[in-house]
């Protein structure tokens, strides 16, 4: 059967991008024919035998004018005509794929994290509220992510199914290094930003050099505010780890392999901040194709990303001594550091793409009877 996706970017390789891509690329395995819309901007080269049709509008650029949204409505009903099912894997393009799919297809959306609830009071919010209560099914990313929409619209919560995201383990994961082989080091991985938590890690790195001086916190990705940054490096001279934090910025894909690998943990303490909330996590389990323990913040996707106490460990937001204490435990030589990290691999391995792929399909599947 023929599925159309709505997305931005499939080879992009930031959240979107990633997803859409692990997804569309496994279906036809599972009977599926998908059929890709891009924004003009994206790339669109052949994506293994999949075809890609660059006719939608950046959702960076803004809400489409009529006049626009008319033209791309016309555009892209000649592709999809032939398509029982339209997915919108991005919550922006929801109010596009509910126009494609009437009258007679099934509308289909992704709910990944706040853009999910964010579209609902922005700019067309009376358009995405009508299509959220016509839409087919809801695949959520997670269970917290379910619940903010069932929060926001009461209305879906029997047409919305919760279904966390893959992760690849690739061949470098299978060989990863037991704990005497690694840094007494920790990594964060994303954007720096107050969401990502970046102010409550350094904090509580400050108490975990107490009982280890030699202790690292590696932090790859890029600076969203400047403020923020300067708020976190104050902190840093404050306590005196200058040299326990290690800045690295955008790192290239081998060096993150091998940061994932030589850590004794990943640490996001995601924060719920202004109605943004992390939908997921996965680089905590990222993290875990390594054999690497994550450590999380509960009240938000995390939870369906960590084990808590198998792959890793969750804690509450903003709670430096509960963060410090398991970060602790991880360098710790007396806390069974193997263990935990045998069973990080196993749960990676529980939540591959395909798994994902196969409940997309069952699901798309069962909607055509």
């Amino acid at each position: 059967m023929k599925v159309a996706f709505l997305t931005t970017d499939i080879f992009a390789k930031n959240g979107w991008g990633c997803y859409s891509r692990e997804v569309i690329q496994r279906l036809p395995d599972y009977g599926i024919e998908p059929i890709v819309l891009v924004p003009k901007s994206a790339r669109t080269k052949n994506f293994q035998g999949i075809p890609v049709h660059p006719v939608l509008k950046a959702v960076t650029s803004g809400p489409p004018s009529l006049k626009e949204l008319i033209k791309i409505v016309w555009d892209a009903r000649k592709i999809t005509k032939d398509c029982q099912i339209i997915h919108s894997l991005v919550e922006p393009y929801l109010l596009l794929s509910g126009l494609l799919a009437a009258p007679n297809k099934s509308n289909i959306m992704t709910a990944h994290g706040s853009y999910a609830v964010s579209i609902l009071n922005e700019d067309w919010k009376y358009f995405y509220r009508h299509f959220y209560q016509s839409v087919s099914l809801i695949l959520s990313v997670s269970n917290y992510t379910a619940t903010q929409v069932i929060q926001a619209l009461p209305q879906v919560e029997k047409r919305i199914q919760a279904v966390p995201l893959g992760v690849t383990i690739s061949n470098q994961s299978s060989s990863s290094l037991p704990a005497e082989e690694r840094e007494d080091a920790f990594l964060m991985v994303g954007h720096v930003k107050a969401r990502k938590g970046t102010l409550q890690a350094v904090t509580a790195m400050a108490e975990v050099v107490k009982k280890f001086p030699r202790a690292k916190l590696y932090i790859a990705g890029m600076v969203d505010s400047k403020t923020y940054i300067q708020k976190v490096k104050q902190v840093i001279q404050e306590k005196g780890i200058e040299d326990n934090i290690i800045w690295l910025g955008k790192v290239s894909d081998d060096k993150l392999s091998y940061l994932y690998g030589s850590v004794r943990g990943l640490v996001m303490p995601s924060m719920n901040i202004g109605g943004k909330f992390e939908g997921f996590g996965l680089v905590h389990l990222e993290a875990n194709t390594f054999g690497t323990p994550a450590i999380g913040s509960r009240g938000c996707g995390n939870e369906d990303a960590i084990k808590d106490g198998y792959s890793g460990f969750l804690v509450e937001q903003g709670n430096i001594e509960q963060l410090t204490t398991a970060m602790t435990k991880l360098l710790d030589p007396s806390f069974d550091w193997q263990l935990m990290s045998n069973n990080a691999l196993h749960f990676a391995e529980s939540m591959s793409w395909s798994r994902l792929a196969s409940v997309y399909a069952e699901a798309y599947k069962t909607m055509k009877k």
